[in-house]
């Protein structure tokens, strides 16, 4: 009797409060008639917490709270009421206020607190739908907790939510069952689950009206999670699975972006699986279909190596030359030609090549860069052809088109004008070696001179291509120079009216002015082997190099265990970046020219 009349006092207590709380007339006290009813609701609770009539109470307390704003708390008495007492009618009541009240927090609370209330809210969200499964509102809020865990980059819980409210409640209203399958579809494509994410895509497509403005990117998605599934094929080198797959979204998702990529790359698969007819056909389409993309230069490149690996080069080259008279393109009408000329050479048709090669570079001077290498192409032919004259002459218009260039002067464009310009220097140290010192002599000498000034600049001028290869080869015909002008003193024509002491003084004097030059040589080319050992460089040129010192120094050079060494270091030699190594050799260089006085000296009036 005692305990009826103390529930009976506490609840009327709380009660109490809880009116004069909503009383607006009694607004100055609100506060205090707050903390009131919380109390004496508290006090109930806790003294009768199993009392049948508990959750009811415990449920006034939560709107209370709720009432007050306190949403945090309110929900958390939500909860208890909805889940810690034994069933009762205002359950499920319960559990759905306690998701109102979470979402409710989350419209207040601190950004820094917000992940952690949003986590709250799904996890109420969770358990009301598992408790509740039947309550009216279990499908929407288990479709909301999806769409939050996928919005928080929960893509596994994501995608079993949306999967549950999927499958126990096939009725539930369209925009629910749309929301859930999005909400799948865009988890999945994140898992990496690319047929599951198309299945879900094609079911949020039929969910989807035709007027949704979002119904062009889901067919992006679909398309996408068709065109991963390829991707995944390749990779697992499946090349026909992966054709297929790329090829399948032109009948899935024909006004996608992706398909016109995909097409190429069905074309790319098909390759591999040297389907040449197949490949050929597909590649036409997609350029048939997509004149203007970004890949249709790669995919007439795809079509002549197409043609090329099926043996038919003859009609590869003719299918470039017909796209470089038809395309309104200049940029496919150059790469077009290029292409001919590759296969005309392909072909063993070096004449034709030559033509198309002119037309190109008649008609394309720029970009500089593929002008310069389409050049080379030239100048080799000629070469190939014996065609000394015209080969010198392509090799200077390289030189003088890269020296034109400006700001589209790039690395290669320096290169083969390097390479360019040492062939051309390579014919004026070739007119200074190939000059004999005869009498008389100072007529020659000043001749001999003369080239070696011209030979000098020549290959000096090959520093400033910066190409680490073209300097060491500078290097290289720098020894050269000295070591040819040492040779020629000492193997020059002697005065025929010098004999016995004089003749003798005079090789004597010989002798004292090609020493310096001999000496110089020698210091040159360890100049280009010291860009081997302290710097990790090595070419064909520093060979040569470490020859000829072996040849001027063989008791320094010629050992077999110095030769080993240093060549049998090059496997230790760490990487160098082609700027580090053209540098380094252009060190050498500079160091190289600063020349003795090619004017001999100190014999002069001997040799006179």
């Amino acid at each position: 009797e005692v305990l009826s009349y103390l529930k009976s006092n506490l609840r009327d207590l709380a009660n109490h409060y809880h009116a004069q709380y909503q009383d607006k007339s009694a607004a100055e006290n609100k506060v205090a008639n707050y903390a009131e009813a919380a109390r004496w609701y508290g006090q109930y609770i806790a003294s009768f917490s199993t009392d049948p009539e508990t959750p009811a109470i415990n449920y006034q307390l939560a709107d209370l709270q709720l009432e007050n704003q306190d949403y945090a708390s309110a929900a958390r008495e939500y909860e208890r009421t909805a889940y810690d007492y034994a069933k009762h009618d205002r359950a499920a009541a319960a559990g759905y206020a306690a998701v109102y009240a979470h979402r409710e927090h989350l419209k207040v609370v601190s950004e820094d607190a917000k992940l952690a209330a949003r986590r709250d809210t799904v996890t109420s969200s969770l358990r009301f739908a598992d408790t509740f499964p039947d309550h009216e509102q279990a499908a929407p809020i288990l479709g909301a907790a999806a769409d939050d865990l996928y919005g928080m980059k929960d893509f596994a819980p994501a995608l079993a939510a949306g999967r549950k409210l999927i499958d126990r409640y096939p009725n539930a209203a369209a925009p629910v069952r749309r929301s859930a399958w999005l909400v799948v579809a865009h988890s999945s494509l994140e898992l990496a689950d690319y047929p599951n994410a198309e299945q879900a895509y094609g079911q949020v497509l039929a969910l989807t009206s035709a007027e949704d403005e979002s119904r062009a990117g889901l067919v992006e998605n679909l398309a996408a999670s068709i065109y991963k599934q390829g991707e995944l094929a390749n990779q697992q080198s499946n090349y026909r699975a992966a054709a297929d797959n790329f090829l399948r979204i032109k009948q899935v998702a024909p006004t996608a972006k992706i398909r016109a990529a995909a097409e190429y790359d069905a074309g790319a698969a098909l390759i591999h699986l040297e389907a040449w007819n197949e490949a050929a056909t597909v590649l036409d389409a997609f350029r048939t279909t997509y004149p203007d993309h970004e890949l249709n230069r790669e995919a007439t490149k795809q079509i002549a190596m197409v043609y090329r690996k099926a043996g038919e080069l003859s009609r590869s080259a003719d299918e470039y030359e017909r796209v470089a008279v038809e395309s309104e393109n200049p940029e496919m009408r150059a790469e077009a030609l290029l292409l001919a000329g590759q296969l005309q050479q392909e072909a063993s048709n070096p004449d034709r090549a030559l033509a198309v090669y002119l037309r190109y570079v008649e008609q394309f001077p720029k970009p500089v860069e593929a002008a310069v290498e389409t050049y080379s192409k030239i100048g080799e032919i000629y070469k190939s052809k014996n065609d000394t004259t015209s080969y010198h002459h392509t090799l200077e218009q390289i030189v003088q088109i890269d020296a034109a260039a400006g700001s589209e002067r790039t690395a290669r464009t320096r290169f083969l004008a390097g390479r360019s310009a040492l062939v051309l220097a390579e014919q004026v140290y070739e007119s200074f070696a190939s000059l004999k010192l005869l009498q008389p002599f100072e007529r020659s000498l000043e001749e001999k001179q003369r080239r070696m000034k011209a030979a000098t600049e020549a290959f000096g001028h090959l520093v400033d291509y910066q190409v680490a290869e073209i300097t060491s080869a500078a290097t290289f015909y720098l020894g050269e120079i000295y070591g040819d002008f040492s040779r020629s003193l000492r193997e020059s024509e002697r005065p025929s009216n010098l004999a016995g002491a004089k003749l003798q003084e005079y090789e004597d004097a010989l002798d004292e002015e090609a020493f310096p030059f001999e000496e110089k040589a020698i210091k040159v080319h360890e100049k280009n082997l010291e860009l081997m050992s302290g710097d990790h460089l090595y070419n064909s040129w520093i060979e040569k190099s470490l020859a000829r010192l072996a040849e001027l120094m063989p008791g320094r050079y010629a050992k077999a265990e110095i030769s080993s060494g240093f060549l049998g270091s090059i496997d230790r030699y760490a990487y160098r970046s082609p700027a580090a190594a053209a540098a380094a050799a252009a060190a050498a260089a500079a160091s190289a020219m600063n020349t003795p006085s090619t004017t001999p000296s100190g014999g002069a009036n001997a040799l006179r």
